[in-house]
């Protein structure tokens, strides 16, 4: 009667760290990474890391062809 609980419960962190790998390879938990690395200075808002890390990607030229 209980095993169904457990395969439920297993499937749902099954699924959480599916969910956490794809949110880690598609870069959206870019912020909560930079957040969890020790801090040197004052924090950015997600705001200001979301621009800064447009400005990063974008600062010189392509190098595609």
């Amino acid at each position: 009667m209980g095993g169904g609980i457990a395969v439920s419960a297993r499937l749902r962190r099954a699924l959480g760290a599916l969910w956490r790998f794809a949110r880690e390879w598609s870069g959206d938990a870019a912020y909560e990474t930079y957040l969890a690395r020790p801090a040197d200075g004052p924090r950015l808002s997600r705001e200001a890391f979301y621009l800064d890390s447009l400005r990063r990607r974008y600062r010189g030229p392509s190098r595609c062809c």
